[in-house]
């Protein structure tokens, strides 16, 4: 009995003794409490097929975010002199604000931020260049936009460099600064021109009067800046180039293509399903609408009729009838601008 007794004791000795070097050997991997309610850390919104490309031109990892450096606006992490692709919820113009990952996880918000503008489309590839630096800033400057524009809020030196981006009302955004630095800025403001919902162009334009400089230090480590609507708001831009509203009403998912190869509008591969009408602008004028077809396993479609594109025009074309055997109706419209 005392034999058995031993024998069990051995084998719960030795027992344990694995279990507890195990923890060892293979140690349990813990989630990083300063990523732990980031969306969907480490990924984010990072897809191969996204249709935003954000490249990362610092010398160090960058964090990447919408319109502000908040866990909930997370969209994924970029190396040093690479590149990702991410698909964004929606289809509109979006802030991406990127910080030194190192230099986030040792300072927080305090980290410096870059911020640019890009609008994003489910459709049409766009790339923007990110360049986070490598500082931080004990300073906070607190912008509230009170004007009805996104706006920039771009150095004076000519150099491109923003310093920060709001939305158009948007309160309280606030951006990390050094202390005993001066920031001298203008507002750059943008306004989209819209049809039938669509952003057919951006104006843009700088207002003088509210130029200034901004500076912190130990005695006042909060500085504020109002923007309010320019003086003279953004024109109406007399040269929008041509865009075009493709219905597909035939019977297969087809490609949409100008000439043989070049694939309208897509990064990535894009089809066109039954029923679905897609939008593409920018095009450039000269180019008549018979250089668009369709691709389906059936066959390719040219769009039939002889027009040449202009400027400030909308071009509606239709496919229709069941493969090859389609047809193709185009109308062209004036762009009438919706009313803010």
């Amino acid at each position: 009995m005392k034999y058995l007794t031993l024998n069990k004791l051995l084998f719960l000795v030795l027992t344990a003794a694995v279990l507890f070097s195990s923890c060892f050997l293979f140690p349990q991997e813990e989630e990083d409490p300063i990523y732990k309610d980031f969306y969907n850390y480490p990924k984010g919104r990072e897809d191969d097929n996204g249709t935003l490309k954000i490249i990362n031109g610092s010398g160090s990892t960058a964090l990447l975010f919408t319109d502000s450096v908040s866990p909930g606006n997370y969209i994924g992490t970029v190396g040093s002199g690479s590149s990702i692709n991410v698909k964004l919820p929606d289809e509109k113009r979006y802030i991406i604000v990127a910080v030194d990952k190192a230099r986030y996880e040792e300072k927080g918000e305090q980290a410096f931020q870059f911020s640019c503008m890009t609008f994003y489309s489910n459709v049409q590839g766009i790339s923007v260049t990110v360049k986070a630096g490598n500082a931080f800033g004990e300073g906070k400057w607190i912008i509230n936009n009170n004007s009805g524009y996104w706006v920039a809020l771009e150095d004076v030196d000519g150099s491109g460099a923003i310093f920060a981006v709001a939305a158009p009302n948007a309160k309280r955004v606030t951006v990390p600064v050094e202390f005993e630095k001066s920031y001298e800025f203008i507002p750059h403001f943008y306004k989209e021109l819209k049809q039938n919902g669509k952003v057919v162009e951006v104006v843009e334009i700088d207002d003088q009067s509210q130029r200034d400089i901004i500076y912190t230090d130990k005695a006042t480590p909060v500085v504020n800046t109002t923007i309010e609507d320019p003086i003279e708001p953004p024109p109406a831009s007399e040269n929008i180039k041509p865009a075009v509203f493709i219905t597909n009403s035939s019977d297969k998912s087809v490609r949409i293509y100008i000439g043989q190869n070049d694939q309208l509008g897509a990064v990535v591969d894009f089809t066109l399903t039954t029923g679905r009408t897609q939008f593409f602008d920018k095009l450039e004028p000269g180019i008549n609408v018979n250089t668009i077809n369709f691709e389906a396993l059936g066959g390719r479609v040219f769009v039939s009729q002889d027009m040449t594109m202009q400027n400030n025009k909308i071009y509606r074309i239709v496919l229709s009838g069941k493969f090859p055997d389609c047809s193709t109706k185009v109308t062209e419209e004036d762009v009438v601008l919706d009313k803010e």
